[in-house]
């Protein structure tokens, strides 16, 4: 039995690092391929995403930034979709733009696609661009452009037209947008360092400051705490798993729509961390029983003293 054990931590003492490897990738990629998943864990911050959402008013207008690129898709890309889906079902009018020039073709394609889900859902229903959403393209100039759209007397006249050329008077979802005053909310999900802050810092005028919810990667959840509890952010979205929540209490009230990827995204990242923790106990135990083998080696090797 002893040896069996000797001979069990010796194989896992020099373990591959390739089989560790094929392991996390098994984990990641067998819940999406069996199309399993599990009930996400509830997350406060991601509450009050819904919550906020909930609340705000059909009447005026969100704006939404998405400062992200492809390399970060897996975890921007659900939480855009899932708040997205939810302003349409509420029919609040946004306004869709980014300062980051790679974020560029999501502005298009995300509204539209989840319009599109939406109508196979509820084929009664409609959903047009122009009425319901407008695409303001990609801003450049990332601090002026924030506090010219927060100084604007006349945001219409100031950014003039919409990612295609359209002019922006002649669309009704931003009809009603003036100033600042007339953005009730501002959704900003960014993978970009600094970009929340300049946001918090600018978007603000004396006598109005936006909510303002925010989704950031999981490596950005740390800093996203402070302004949540200085109360600088009405809510967030952390990482994937805020995602994963958000879109959880979606169906939870829609039972019949179709779940974005969160929930599977975040099912897969679930069991690769439970393999990584399961390698780690496992290492220890080899590293404790070598240690022991050792001390046992040094003790029979050690000259008996006499009496």
């Amino acid at each position: 039995m002893i040896k069996m054990l000797l001979r069990l931590l010796d194989i896992l003492d020099n373990l591959d690092r390739r089989i560790i490897y094929i392991f996390i990738a098994l984990a990641l990629s067998l819940p999406s391929v069996m199309h399993k998943s599990m009930k996400p864990a509830e997350i406060a911050s991601a509450t009050k995403a819904y919550e906020l959402i909930e609340k705000l008013s059909p009447e005026k207008a969100v704006l939404i930034s998405l400062d992200w690129g492809p390399n970060t898709l897996a975890e921007n890309k659900p939480q855009s979709e899932v708040i997205i889906e939810h302003l349409l079902r509420r029919r609040i009018p946004f306004a869709i733009m980014s300062a980051y020039a790679l974020a560029a073709p999501f502005l298009d394609s995300l509204p539209f696609e989840i319009a599109r889900k939406l109508e196979k859902e509820l084929p009664d229903q409609q959903w047009h661009y122009g009425k319901d959403w407008v695409n303001l393209g990609y801003q450049p100039g990332t601090v002026l452009m924030i506090q010219g759209f927060a100084r604007s007397s006349d945001l219409a006249a100031h950014l003039k037209s919409d990612a295609k050329g359209t002019p922006l008077t002649s669309l009704p979802a931003f009809a009603g947008v003036h100033t600042l005053q007339d953005i009730q909310a501002l959704v900003q999900i960014s993978s970009l360092s600094g970009m929340m802050s300049l946001w918090v810092q600018f978007f603000q005028a004396n006598n109005h400051r936006p909510l303002f919810l925010h989704g950031c990667t999981s490596i950005s959840i740390p800093e996203v705490y402070n302004y949540l509890l200085s109360g600088q952010l009405s809510a967030a979205h952390e990482g994937v798993a805020g995602a994963a929540w958000h879109d959880y209490l979606l169906s939870e009230r829609f039972p019949a729509r179709e779940p974005t990827s969160a929930i599977s995204t975040n099912t897969s990242l679930s069991f690769a961390q439970l393999v990584i923790m399961a390698f780690i106990l496992l290492g220890n135990i080899s590293l404790l029983g070598g240690w022991l083998q050792q001390r046992k080696e040094e003790q029979a090797s050690s000259p008996v003293e006499e009496l």
